[in-house]
């Protein structure tokens, strides 16, 4: 076989791969990049003219002891999104988007959550300006040891027992 013969196969078939994967790419229901735009199910209205959804102001459980103490429930819930159409989605609290947590610099702050959906989370500030203490006071979290996993209809996903955890910490 000469070097050119060589080149041209492994030519034809790199050409061969490439135009195998973006088809079925093009054909599969999941976009082939994380990002992805996709199309909607139901026709959308015009941009900007719905109003923007404003969290509300989560209010503290307790403010004794100079610490102001929240707690969260994610569960499911369902939301009218767009105009008529309810959504089913996974909140804080039962609403989209979440509550809001305003805070006082200085004051420590503890978040409970309570996990209600079908499977583990993970929980991380937005928005804040969080210095980088040292640390001894850096936020802590606790949670307690999983109790007993519920029992596993055959022929389902595994679940996952419901846990509170707390993160304390000054903000």
């Amino acid at each position: 076989m000469t070097r050119r013969r060589a080149l041209g196969i492994g030519g034809a078939l790199g050409l061969m791969a490439a135009t195998g994967l973006s088809a079925s790419a093009a054909l599969a229901r999941r976009p082939s990049v994380t990002g992805a735009e996709l199309r909607s199910a139901v026709p959308l209205p015009p941009p900007f003219q719905l109003p923007l959804p404003i969290p509300a102001v989560l209010k503290p459980v307790s403010t004794s002891g100079g610490v102001d103490r929240y707690e969260i429930t994610q569960r499911e819930a369902s939301a009218e999104i767009l105009p008529g159409v309810r959504t089913p989605l996974w909140t804080y609290e039962g609403a989209f988007p979440g509550p809001t947590i305003e805070s006082r610099r200085g004051r420590p702050v503890t978040v409970t959550h309570r996990n209600e959906l079908p499977v583990p989370t993970v929980v991380h500030l937005h928005g804040g300006r969080t210095l980088r203490p040292p640390t001894a006071t850096r936020p802590t979290w606790s949670c307690p040891k999983a109790g007993p996993t519920p029992p596993r209809t055959p022929g389902t996903a595994p679940r996952t027992a419901r846990t509170a955890c707390t993160i304390r910490g000054p903000w």
